[in-house]
């Protein structure tokens, strides 16, 4: 099949306005080959001044490369009314318009959804906000950690006799920007069926709320609250354990009954001499009344940390897909850097970017065959101003 090389979304055109709450949704829109325009004040995009930086200085930002690798930059004052109007006739020419500014920030400017759609009726326009549009806590601010405690992830994560914790990178900004994605490329669908464009409300608390999985349905069931169980999975007021510790890092490992009997085998083949009992394990279910005591449990954990500790994580990993065991090591990021998996994918790709020079950045998170993903660099303050100000008047959106 032949490629082309525009991508999935080569004919659409993004705006984007927004932080760090929506700056994923519009990156990956841009590797899809969407025409991405991120608007930054004359004095550029506060994002820019985020580190790490590359160097020691304060316009080498890697958070502004890898989270607008592939968009185009124009520079506007929105406290302008001729630079407001610009951007509502740039909305003519778009297909979508993503921002994150609190309810009511963009109406004010005269730019809301209600101000735009009469010119624009083709835009989807698509608001990212803590907590939604509506609602008694819309116009609360909130950041990333706001985001995993209001929508309750935070209250699963950590160990059982400590304080909750949250993930050490922005997930909660991450999982509200994919969700946010995904919902205009739902309301793009629908455009196609009505001709038309629509206001997409994202909230980060739903988002997150959403993630809970297991734990919002043994609550919503039995009225039990999952508790946090450090290093293991939680069912309800149960848990597994999943790390392992290893020779040289950890494993991630689950206790199921299909994997005892397998585990048994090559723990024998080995010369281990395993003392468990693996037909007695592998008929215990996860729920119910035929659950082991805690002695036995921990009895059993012992020994398979025992075993576990006398391998480095990669012989474990190689070995265990021998014998159909579900093991992997718990990947540091050289060990990402290095991975002959992700290298044979071609993850790691490499940009010219205009600021910073020759960066080795993260590529694709999916194959596409006949609109293959596009790696491109991150732009300079409003390095594309001439060719999107001046040619606007060319460009039309895409018709359904």
């Amino acid at each position: 099949m032949s490629q082309t090389t525009k991508g999935a979304l080569g004919p659409y055109r993004v705006i984007d306005l927004t932080v760090e709450i929506g700056a994923l949704s519009t990156m990956v829109l841009a590797g899809l080959g969407a025409d991405v325009i991120r608007v930054e004040p004359p004095a550029g995009h506060p994002t820019r001044q985020r580190g790490p930086m590359l160097r020691e200085d304060t316009t080498s930002s890697l958070y502004w490369a890898q989270m607008n690798a592939g968009k185009r930059s124009i520079t506007l004052d929105l406290e302008d009314e001729a630079d407001r109007e610009r951007l509502r006739g740039l909305c003519e020419t778009a297909d979508f318009l993503f921002e994150s500014d609190a309810p009511g920030n963009m109406p004010a400017l005269g730019l809301g959804y209600e101000d735009v759609r009469g010119r624009a009726p083709q835009l989807i326009y698509v608001s990212i906000t803590p907590f939604g549009q509506t609602g008694p806590k819309s116009m609360w601010a909130a950041s990333d950690l706001i985001g995993h405690v209001s929508g309750g992830l935070s209250s699963l994560v950590g160990d059982p006799d400590r304080a909750p914790l949250r993930p050490s990178v922005e997930q909660a900004y991450n999982i509200t920007a994919l969700n946010a994605g995904s919902a205009a490329m739902i309301a793009l669908h629908a455009r196609h069926l009505t001709g038309r464009g629509q206001h997409v409300d994202v909230s980060m608390q739903a988002a997150m709320a959403n993630t809970l999985g297991n734990a919002r349905l043994y609550y919503e069931m039995d009225g039990i609250i999952t508790e946090r169980a450090g290093g293991a999975r939680a069912f309800a007021d149960r848990a597994t354990r999943i790390i392992y510790p290893c020779a040289d890092g950890y494993v991630a490992f689950v206790r199921v009954p299909a994997s005892m009997i397998r585990l048994h085998k090559w723990m024998t083949a080995e010369g281990a001499e395993p003392r468990f009992d693996a037909e007695r394990w592998a008929s215990f279910a996860i729920a119910g009344n035929t659950l082991p005591t805690e002695d036995e449990i921990a009895e059993l954990e012992a020994e398979i940390e025992q075993f576990f500790a006398a391998h480095g994580a990669q012989a474990l990993y190689e070995s265990g897909q021998h014998f159909n065991v579900m093991i992997c090591p718990v990947n540091t990021m050289q060990d990402i850097v290095d991975s002959p998996q992700l290298n044979a994918r071609a993850f790691l790709a490499e940009v010219d970017d205009p600021a910073l020079g020759r960066l080795t950045v993260p590529g694709a998170p999916l194959k596409m065959s006949a609109t293959p993903w596009r790696t491109r660099p991150a732009p300079i303050p409003g390095q594309h101003n001439l060719e999107v100000l001046q040619d606007r008047i060319q460009a039309q959106p895409i018709g359904d």
